[in-house]
């Protein structure tokens, strides 16, 4: 027996639940760093993750994105973040790493950094957008090494295969 609600029962059903899985607005990754960043060398390494994190994401939803955002939180929780709008959508890494990177060089003013995140918006299902012969060209390269990464990382795991832009020297 359900609950009574006025004059209505609540609780019980015996209708099939309908859900469907909508495609996202936005995908985004953002990280709490382990100890307070006070380097632009430091969060670059942190924001190619990101990077690579949030375009495999958006291959993963066959979805090209417009719209790029990098944002930050200093260690006394002050937010700041800025968002660019790519000439062309895409879903490449080094696309959305460029403009990241270009972000965060405009954003960060020497404060020491807890929190950093990338989000793209503007999505759209690559069925309905239009590439130009001219950026089909230019990111024929980005996206076969992409579509191989992916491979490698949907058989061994996401966390096998980087790029060398993430790694660093030990710190002695």
């Amino acid at each position: 027996m359900g609950i009574l609600f006025g004059n209505m029962q609540i609780g019980e059903s015996n209708e099939d639940v309908n859900y469907v899985q909508e495609k996202p607005k936005g995908i985004g990754n953002s990280i709490t760093l382990p100890y307070d960043y006070g380097s632009l060398d430091e969060l670059e390494v942190v924001l190619v993750e990101l990077a690579q994190k949030v375009a495999y994401r958006l291959r993963k939803e066959k979805m090209y994105a417009s719209v790029v955002n990098v944002h930050l939180k200093n260690n006394e929780f002050k937010t700041v973040s800025h968002q660019k709008k790519l000439m062309y959508k895409t879903d490449t890494t080094n696309d959305i790493l460029d403009t990241a990177k270009e972000l965060l060089k405009e954003l960060y003013t020497g404060d020491l950094i807890r929190l950093i995140g990338v989000r793209v918006d503007g999505l759209v299902e690559k069925e309905e957008l239009q590439l130009s012969i001219f950026d089909q060209k230019e990111n024929s390269k980005n996206r076969k090494l992409d579509e191989t990464l992916d491979k490698l990382k949907e058989k061994f795991g996401y966390e096998v295969v980087t790029r060398a832009t993430e790694l660093r020297e030990e710190k002695n």
